[in-house]
């Protein structure tokens, strides 16, 4: 049973040129029938399987931008949600949001409806890194949305950094940095660019346009995790930041293992053995909907032994890491692992790759930089 509950909202008012997640730009009419439609994909959902999400612990709404829905359209898509869930038992409700789309009155209405944490996309406070990489705001909008935020009462107030764009100098990204500790923040995910096949950045980098090496990222990413560290902010997974107390609940429970819903079109699930993801097409979505049917996924089913591997080794993202003995007690599957694991975790750590505390075992900062590579090396 799934304690983690994820809507989609695929709409944008324009494509930034690094993002590679579904989004479209739609009239208006078409975003506001979108608003009970994720409901409606739950109760399918709940009618082929009535203990799949019961009482959710936290609740995630992410995009594409949220706010394109408006202040009327979140509030339709909350009530429509809770008459199939009840909401009244979580402890998390985050709702992304642009700098740009940050306004007094869809602060007010969002507090209403219960959420009480925000994650604004700033990526940047250098003006023309914003522009060059297609962003639709600048440094005085992202101050002034986290202002706004704080104002109005949301304490748990987090932004997004990318580290390592085009045109970036350690000076520049220094700056970045210093104003987002300026600001009262309790959260900070950093992420490294990724050049997604298709986005405007991976085409101009296959034009031959100069993009940031990967030492270079390396670089940008020790930095933030020293001037940040400094500030008080906790590195408890491989792209995010907290202050203590104030780690994303929602992304944690993902990160160790627990299953999770996802509602919207591209949005991923996992139950028990089964995993799924949606059809990426906004029409085919609305259209199996329409029809009373699930939207057609993505879908596979794992063996207990992939299953439990998969779940108990995402947890080392997390600096909490792993302890082999836990994971052989919670995974039957893996019962005959824990040595095997101890024995490799062990030699990676002679190499600097890992490092022990008590009975955990986690990655170092080297160990972050090849997570995948140790991931595979588990596996």
């Amino acid at each position: 049973m799934a304690e983690h509950l994820y809507i989609h909202v695929p709409f944008c008012d324009g494509k930034c040129h690094y993002c590679g997640f579904y989004s479209i730009v739609a009239c208006q009419s078409v975003v506001a029938l979108y608003s009970p439609l994720p409901a409606e994909e739950l109760g399918l959902l709940l009618e082929a399987d009535p203990a799949a999400l019961k009482r959710p612990a936290t609740l995630y709404i992410g995009g594409g931008t949220p706010s394109m829905l408006g202040a009327d359209g979140l509030k339709r898509l909350a009530d429509a949600l809770s008459r199939r869930v009840p909401l009244d038992a979580l402890e998390e409700w985050t709702v992304e949001l642009n700098p740009a789309s940050v306004s007094p009155a869809l602060l007010e209405a969002l507090k209403a409806i219960g959420v009480n944490r925000l994650s604004i996309g700033v990526q940047s406070f250098d003006d023309t890194t914003l522009l060059r990489i297609g962003r639709r705001h600048d440094a005085a909008a992202a101050v002034k949305a986290v202002a706004l935020a704080l104002d109005s009462g949301f304490d748990n107030t987090g932004i997004d950094l990318i580290a390592g764009l085009p045109g970036s100098t350690p000076a520049l990204w220094q700056a970045t940095l210093e104003r987002a500790l300026a600001l009262p923040l309790k959260h900070l995910s950093v992420y490294a660019l990724s050049l997604e096949p298709g986005t405007p950045l991976a085409v101009q980098a296959a034009k031959g346009a100069v993009m940031p090496s990967d030492e270079e990222q390396l670089a940008a990413l020790a930095q933030a995790e020293g001037v940040l560290g400094q500030a008080g902010f906790g590195r408890y997974e491989i792209s995010n930041y907290a202050i203590p107390g104030y780690e994303c609940r929602h992304n944690l429970g993902i990160w160790r293992g627990n299953d999770y819903v996802g509602l919207g079109p591209a949005a991923a699930s996992r139950l028990n053995r089964k995993r799924w993801t949606n059809t990426e097409d906004l029409s085919d979505y609305m259209e199996a909907l329409g029809g009373g049917r699930r939207p057609a996924a993505r879908q596979e089913t794992l063996d207990d032994r992939e299953d439990a591997t998969e779940r108990a080794l995402f947890a080392l993202r997390l600096s909490e890491g792993i302890d082999p003995d836990d994971v052989a007690r919670r995974f039957p599957a893996l019962r005959d692992q824990a040595s095997a694991w101890e024995e490799r975790l062990a030699g990676l750590a002679r190499h600097g790759i890992t490092e022990k505390g008590g009975r955990r075992w986690r990655l170092t900062p080297r160990g972050r930089e090849v997570c995948d590579a140790v991931l595979r090396e588990l596996i």
